[in-house]
């Protein structure tokens, strides 16, 4: 298979399984707030937060192991490969037992320290299946997944993931619509994931029959690991410290209404990362092997992956809160429309999606101890900002202090990858920045202006999908001016992926 059509395959099936997750995602929290109210949605909401934190036990080996794997990968060295997995493989069973104590401890504590009115038994048989999934990817799927991902086959774990969503979604709406309680329905998701598990191992020792675990690891090749920790952290803090925040500082229906709305967003931020891991085996394996290819590649990459953020992160701008009216209809026991909140989700997205083609630079050159401090730095703004602020505006406080947080990562990072990297000034980046920005400014300005009102999902369809076709094909056409050679390149690379398709 060459790398175009898997390209197309990660991407296409990252996209499909993104909308389906996202029709049947808006479902489950509106049925969790009808069935059992918008504090046991807020329950689930924050116990998935906290185990994003207990991942770090992981201690930065899938990304290490990632970077490490691209050089052998690129030059079919089975034996490397062999070696490198072999230690992750170690590493990650290790983790696996470190994180089912850290289930239990947490079915211990968090009853303890978070106050609501919901039993505690639901609350610990919530963790403990909440944290079950986690044990077994540690030890049966983690590590072939990272395998997939540098082979350009990431498309494998996302079908096998989009099928196992879709039944237990499926499954979790029919228990709540037959009146089963929040302990069954999460009981059921930990039943359904196990599928997945099945599915990825019998793939890989199919497809992958070279492949010996036994063999004699390589650490070394997983040094780097205490340095991608630090990074790690960075990453979980603003993406996940808001709603521990709001935990332990507010209750669990501001956290209910934090987390409908991140929902909502990260659906959109999803589809953006199945277009950045469509490429990134392409890009991570020529910066190893060829770099005046990946120098070219990168060009084109940030010319339109710019151009794609900024447009989803747009058409969510304008049209979220007119969805969230719509859908919070009937729902009385919290506020789910809030004219800021939008706003400042999209702004906090935009920040982190902006970065994401520089911070690939880094992790592909394996830069992550000399970059850990700012790591650090970022971490502390974000925490700081965001204490002091909730307890005088609340959930804004700790949206905006993840977004003061980001706006210095950002520039950091734009800055040191092309500097530090690449020895050339950050200007390109910024222009596209800048010129995808006004775009975005412009076009949301003048929408709202004639947007209607919206009153039922079909009126949302309707008008989401104009205004998905007017920006996309404004935002298209502006950077493709603006970067015309990239426009070439693509031009080209599509004429020669058609020939080839052709002589088939």
């Amino acid at each position: 298979m060459s790398k175009g059509e898997k390209i197309l395959k990660i991407f296409g099936y990252g996209v499909i399984s993104q909308v389906i997750t996202l029709l049947l995602g808006i479902i489950i929290p509106k049925l969790m707030i009808v069935s059992y109210g918008s504090e046991v949605n807020g329950l689930l909401s924050s116990i998935r937060q906290v185990f994003v934190y207990v991942a770090l036990l992981e201690a930065g080996i899938g990304t290490a192991s990632l970077q490490a794997l691209y050089a052998p990968i690129a030059a079919n060295d089975k034996k490397r490969t062999c070696e490198i997995m072999s230690a992750t493989n170690r590493y990650y069973k290790r983790t696996g037992i470190l994180y089912g104590i850290a289930v239990i401890a947490l079915a211990i504590i968090y009853p303890i320290v978070v106050k609501s009115d919901i039993p505690v038994f639901v609350v610990v048989a919530v963790i403990f299946f909440q944290g079950a999934s986690g044990v077994i990817n540690y030890f049966f799927q983690g590590k072939f997944t990272i395998l997939l991902r540098v082979d350009g086959k990431s498309y494998i774990t996302t079908n096998a993931t989009t099928i196992v969503s879709v039944a237990s979604k499926l499954i979790q709406i029919g228990l709540m619509l037959t009146g089963f309680d929040v302990v069954m329905v999460q009981f059921s998701y930990f039943v359904v994931n196990l599928l997945q598990m099945i599915y990825i191992s019998l793939y890989v020792k199919k497809h992958y029959a070279w492949l010996d675990l036994s063999v004699e690891p390589d650490y070394a090749s997983l040094s780097q690991s205490k340095n991608v920790i630090i990074h790690q952290v960075s990453g979980l803090i603003f993406n996940n410290t808001d709603i521990i925040v709001l935990t332990l500082f507010c209750d669990l229906k501001t956290v209910s209404v934090y987390s409908l709305y991140s929902l909502i967003v990260s659906c959109v931020s999803n589809i953006i990362d199945m277009l950045c891991s469509s490429v990134e085996f392409v890009l991570g394996q020529a910066f190893n092997s060829n770099r005046n290819y990946f120098l070219k590649l990168q060009e084109v990459y940030e010319t339109y992956y710019l151009g794609i953020s900024f447009f989803f992160f747009t058409v969510t701008l304008i049209m979220l809160p007119s969805f969230m009216r719509v859908y919070s209809q009937g729902i009385t026991d919290a506020q789910y429309v809030d004219k800021y909140l939008p706003l400042l989700f999209v702004t906090l997205n935009v920040l982190m999606y902006a970065r994401r083609t520089s911070s690939q630079i880094i992790n592909f050159a394996g830069h992550f101890k000399q970059t850990q401090v700012r790591s650090i730095i970022e971490s502390a703004i974000n925490l700081t900002v965001s204490l002091v602020l909730v307890f005088k505006i609340g959930v804004y406080g700790v949206l905006i202090g993840t977004i003061v947080a980001l706006f210095y990562r950002t520039n950091d990072v734009i800055i040191y990858a092309n500097w530090n990297i690449l020895g050339r000034k950050p200007w390109k980046t910024y222009r596209r920045w800048i010129q995808n920005l006004f775009v975005m400014i412009s076009s949301v300005f003048l929408i709202n202006n004639i947007l209607p009102d919206i009153e039922n999902y079909f009126s949302w369809i309707v008008n989401a999908a104009w205004v998905s076709i007017v920006c996309g094909a404004v935002y298209f056409g502006i950077d493709s001016i603006c970067d015309i050679e990239s426009f070439r390149f693509v031009k080209e690379m599509c004429h020669e992926f058609v020939k080839k398709r052709e002589v088939r």
